[in-house]
């Protein structure tokens, strides 16, 4: 491409400035909405379980949102889509998936509804269509900022779960159906938004100048590319990282169920515990962004894979304490937010920096997929371990799995910090 060409797509700092406040809106959408499922699995199970014991039923509601977990597995799609279509058209689409399926979650009159509707939404969170938006128009030395910048003022949507469920859920009432509205008020116009206000970004309109035309089989292709190329090890080693962290998807999705059984804690205690690690979360953010670009990526994969083991047994342990149960239950679940959260991240801002923008797209999309098949995996593993043991074993298992991650990432994985991005082939 000329530099006539190059120069057309740059963008002026005030749209850059625009793009950052949408996509922290989007991100706020979809933290909230990863979310909130996660912060009422015992009153699910309360109501529509409550005929089991509480091992049966917790090993019931993780194999329904297994069930439900296959959702994610169009994420792959999505992203493959939009190196098809363009980057634009799919984030609108994503974002108005969730707030549409959020709103029809609030209709469920049975375990069988409510896994039906948390599939359909899982087909649209967590596609990482802003990620690949706001790295393909970010100078190379300011990525790992802005997307952390862009995580930051998402982490609002985290803050909003605990000061909804401390509106909706309490110790004298349970309205767990209050918690999906936000999703639903804010996806649908969000994506309207987005439709007709944001441009398409540089990085891939300067790509379909260059590549005139699609190839028909752009699967086929698209992996072929990916797997040839000379970081195709490294490509391989995150996807492993990504299946075993996918594992541990179970403490996210039923930590809240596991806290609530603790006879030392109240339903305040949970509420302060969930506003405890929404806070976090926006610490690790801040650590995660800074950290990354200044040290680089590899160390948080060490970290973060260390210190959720860490967490867990913190949790664990901390419940069992009859006096201040509170506080290392709060520090546990906290810590294990930032490092789960926290690893994703770094796994989505390296996979961007070793894929070609041509393919980009399927690059992120194949890490959803394969990080949606570990989730799928985790909570059926779990619902074996904890029907014939406890749910607490199976965290343990789960977690200590994640020791594997040190030594493939200390082989396969590479400091990609300041690399360019329309240098990778």
């Amino acid at each position: 491409m000329n530099e006539k060409n190059k120069r057309n797509f740059l963008r002026s700092k005030t749209y850059l400035i625009y793009l950052i406040i949408i996509l922290m809106f989007v991100e706020i959408l979809d933290t909230y909405t990863t979310n909130f499922p996660n912060v009422i699995p015992s009153k699910i199970i309360e109501e529509f379980l409550s005929g089991f014991s509480e091992d049966a039923g917790a090993a019931i509601f993780s194999i329904c949102i297994a069930i439900a977990s296959i959702g994610m597995y169009f994420v792959f799609f999505n992203q493959l889509l939009a190196d098809k279509f363009g980057r634009k058209i799919l984030l609108a689409t994503t974002v108005l998936g969730m707030g549409v399926f959020s709103l029809l979650t609030i209709f469920s009159t049975s375990i069988f509804d409510y896994t039906v509707y948390l599939f359909l939404l899982y087909l649209f969170f967590s596609s990482d269509i802003w990620v690949i938006y706001i790295n393909e128009e970010s100078p190379a030395d300011k990525r790992g900022r802005l997307t952390n910048l862009v995580l930051i003022g998402g982490v609002t949507g985290s803050i909003l779960l605990p000061v909804f469920r401390s509106i909706f859920i309490s110790n004298t009432s349970s309205n767990w159906r209050g918690m999906p509205l936000f999703s639903a008020i804010l996806g649908i116009p969000l994506s309207i938004i987005i439709f007709f206000t944001l441009k398409e970004t540089s990085k891939y309109e300067e790509y379909k100048i260059e590549e005139v035309s699609f190839q028909t089989n752009i699967l086929k292709n698209n992996l072929k590319t990916i797997f040839s190329s000379e970081r195709k090890k490294q490509f391989i080693a995150l996807m492993i990282i990504t299946i075993l962290v996918g594992f541990n998807y179970i403490f996210v999705s039923l930590g809240e169920e596991y806290i609530n059984r603790s006879e030392n804690l109240t339903e305040g205690d949970i509420n302060i515990i969930v506003l405890v690690m929404s806070f976090a979360v926006i610490l690790g953010y801040l650590f995660t962004g800074v950290f990354a670009d200044k040290v680089g990526r590899k160390p948080l994969f060490y970290l973060y894979s260390i210190l959720f083991i860490i967490s867990i047994f913190t949790v664990i342990i901390g419940s069992r304490l009859e006096n201040l149960a509170i506080v290392p239950v709060a520090i546990g679940a906290a810590l294990a937010n930032v490092s789960y959260w926290g690893i994703g991240v770094a796994i989505r801002l390296v996979v961007v920096e070793i894929v070609p923008t041509d393919v980009r797209g399927t690059g992120s999309g194949l890490k959803s997929l394969l990080s949606a098949f570990g989730i799928t995996l985790g909570l059926i593993l779990n619902g074996i371990i904890t029907f014939f043991f406890s749910l607490e074993i199976s965290f343990i298992i789960l977690s200590l799995l994640l020791l594997i991650n040190l030594p493939i990432i200390y082989k396969y994985i590479k400091e990609t910090k300041g690399i360019d991005l329309s240098k990778i082939k």
